[in-house]
C-alpha cells in the first residue's frame, strides 16, 4: 500500500508510472513533464473520441485514431497534467493501409477537478520527432459526495471492491457490516423508532463481492450533529477483482467545507489482509471540537 509518495527513476520516467496523473492511458508508458515542442514529426490523421464528456474517476473510455505513415508512436496528454503517455503505433486499418493506428483506453483520476480540459494528441516518428498537436475539448464532471453535517467519502479508480471504515469517538465502527452508528438502548428501555436517523449511515457498498456497479464511491454521512472527539478512517481492500492495484482518495467534509483528505494505492498485500471490523489501512485521523 502506497500513500502519497512516488519514487522517480532516471530519464524522467516514474517508477510508479502515472500514479498521480489526472489521465491514465492503457496501454502506454508514462513520461513526467510536458511534451517536447513540435520538431518536424509526422501528423495526426484522425481521432475518434466519441463524446467529449468525461467523469472524474471514469475508467476505460475508448480512444482510437490514425497517424501519418511515418509515425511509429502516438503521444497522449491532458492539458495541465503532470506528464504524458507514449503508445506504440498499431497496424494500419485494412480500409486505410497507409496509416498506422492507435486504440487505447483512457482513465481519469478521482482527484481530477471538474472543468474544461484539452486532450492533446501528437504523432512521433522513429527518431523521436514530435508532430503538431491535435487538440480536442473535454468537459469533466465530478461525482460529488452527498450533503450532510459530516461526510467521509472514499473514491477509487479501478473496478475493485474497496470498503470504507469510519470509527467515531465512541468507538463505534461504521462499515458494510454495521452501516448505522446508532446503538439502541438496553433491553427494557423505550425505543424511539426514528432514533436511528441520528446516527451516521454508510450509503452504499460499491462493487460488493466484485459485482461491478461502476460507482467506486462510498460515503459515511451524519445528517445531524456528529459526536465530538477523535475519528479514525481506514480503507479496506476486500478484493482487487482481478486488477493489479487501485488508487484511492478519502475526503472529509464538515458542512460542505473540506476538513481533511488523503490518497493512496491498494495492492495485493492489502487484498491479503483480514476483512472485518478493524480492517484496512489508516487513511486519515481528525478531531471535532
Amino acid at each position: 500500500m502506497l500513500i502519497f509518495g512516488g519514487l522517480v527513476g532516471c530519464g524522467g520516467v516514474s517508477s510508479d508510472p502515472g500514479l498521480f496523473a489526472d489521465m491514465r492511458v492503457a496501454p502506454g508508458s508514462y513520461v513526467e513533464g510536458p511534451m517536447p515542442q513540435e520538431n518536424g514529426g509526422p501528423g495526426v490523421v484522425a481521432v475518434n473520441l466519441g463524446t467529449n464528456r468525461v467523469r472524474t474517476g471514469q475508467i476505460d473510455k475508448p480512444l482510437r485514431g490514425s497517424l501519418a505513415p511515418e509515425a511509429t508512436a502516438v503521444a497522449l496528454g491532458l492539458s495541465g497534467d503532470a506528464g504524458y503517455w507514449i503508445v506504440p503505433a498499431g497496424l494500419p486499418d485494412v480500409q486505410s493501409p497507409a496509416f498506422p493506428t492507435f486504440d487505447v483506453s483512457l482513465s481519469f483520476s478521482p482527484d481530477m477537478r471538474a472543468g474544461s480540459y484539452e486532450l492533446l494528441v501528437r504523432a512521433v516518428d522513429a527518431d523521436g520527432h514530435f508532430g503538431l498537436t491535435s487538440r480536442h475539448a473535454l468537459e469533466a464532471t465530478a461525482l460529488t459526495a452527498p450533503e450532510g453535517n459530516l461526510v467521509v467519502s472514499l473514491r477509487w479508480d479501478r473496478e475493485a471492491d474497496l470498503d470504507l471504515h469510519v470509527v467515531d469517538p465512541r468507538g463505534v465502527e461504521i462499515y458494510k457490516r454495521n452501516i448505522n452508528s446508532y446503538e439502541p438502548p438496553p433491553p427494557g428501555q423505550p425505543v424511539d423508532p426514528t432514533a436511528w436517523q441520528s446516527g451516521a449511515l454508510l450509503d452504499f457498498d460499491s462493487n460488493a463481492g466484485c459485482v461491478i456497479d461502476g460507482r467506486r464511491m462510498e460515503n459515511v454521512v451524519w445528517k445531524n450533529d456528529p459526536p465530538i472527539g477523535h475519528y479514525i478512517v481506514r480503507v479496506d481492500t476486500f478484493s482487487l477483482c482481478g486488477e493489479g492495484f487501485a488508487n484511492w482518495s478519502v475526503d472529509v467534509f464538515r458542512s460542505g467545507v473540506s476538513l481533511a483528505r488523503s490518497a493512496g494505492q491498494s495492492g495485493p498485500t492489502d487484498e491479503a489482509m483480514p476483512h472485518d471490523r478493524g480492517a484496512g489501512v489508516l487513511a486519515v485521523e481528525f478531531d471535532l471540537p
